[in-house]
């Protein structure tokens, strides 16, 4: 029997794929099943060659783009020097998330369920393609695809003997989180690694909603105070509003009722259980 152990990436530009491959981590522990799931370029690539069973979730933006935090993943995956067989023993799965009005519907995903075919990986199933444009969104081909994924990979790696498939999802957690006892010039290297591109501040001028009121969808037109910003189709927008200070306070205070030992100057550490890394 080859190893229970299911290892998910993402490719992640607003956060949608993350939230579905973190949907199939914790659907994974029903089945009994070990492994981590992250960001493609946060994932040790050497490792891949040592996996068994592999679920990639990956959208498409803009035209025919991959998403930020997989393009080193991707850009590896392209090197010509790999080996026919460098994943001769991978089973894998990719989903991918797009819209059809798009002339490179799920561009991404397409070619990446390729290339793995291509270095010796054993596809369990099809490349699922998801359309944002489909009446029921994205769960028209989520649901189903990883209905046929679960199926094809217990052909594979059954529930050891005396187990069963669980009923409800077990309360298993990702991070722990501990106060930072770090030196002050470890603290600054930390919040030195903090970047983010193209940051602008702005009001919001007008927030309308365009679906009906009893459309399952809610989608916005926004317009921003700032007009100096160049937009393309597919371009996203990541948006970082500030906490009021009466919120903080009611959080801390909760902090103080369970005794937490968690200040507003405490720096904590937050680290991931089944990888290691720390955020």
């Amino acid at each position: 029997m080859l190893a229970r152990q299911l290892t998910i990436l993402y490719g992640s530009q607003s956060g949608t794929a993350q939230d579905l491959a973190e949907q199939i981590w914790r659907d994974s522990k029903l089945y009994h099943l070990k492994g981590s799931v992250s960001a493609m370029d946060e994932y040790d690539i050497s490792k891949l060659i040592q996996e068994r069973f592999v679920v990639m979730v990956c959208s498409t933006y803009g035209q025919g783009e991959e998403p930020d935090n997989m393009k080193r993943f991707w850009k590896f995956l392209l090197r010509k020097s790999l080996p026919a067989d460098s994943l001769r023993g991978m089973f894998f799965g990719v989903l991918g998330l797009g819209d059809s009005r798009y002339p490179k519907f799920n561009y991404v995903a397409k070619r990446l369920h390729k290339r793995l075919l291509q270095l010796g990986a054993s596809a369990l199933l099809p490349v699922g393609l998801c359309d944002d444009q489909h009446d029921l969104g994205y769960g028209a081909v989520f649901m189903p695809w990883m209905t046929n994924f679960w199926n094809k990979l217990i052909e594979l790696s059954p529930i050891p003997d005396g187990l069963r498939k669980l009923d409800e999802t077990p309360r298993e957690y990702r991070w722990t989180v501990e106060p930072w006892s770090g030196s002050a010039s470890e603290e600054a290297d930390m919040y030195a690694e903090v970047k983010v591109d193209n940051l602008f501040v702005t009001t919001v001028e007008e927030n309308k909603r365009t679906t009906a009121d009893d459309h399952f969808q809610d989608v916005r037109f926004i317009t921003f105070a700032k007009k100096s910003v160049d937009w393309n189709p597919g371009d996203v927008v990541y948006v970082r509003p500030h906490n009021s200070y009466e919120d903080v306070d009611r959080l801390f205070e909760l902090f103080q009722e369970h005794n937490l030992g968690l200040s507003k100057d405490t720096v904590v550490l937050v680290k991931e259980i089944d990888s290691g890394e720390w955020l």
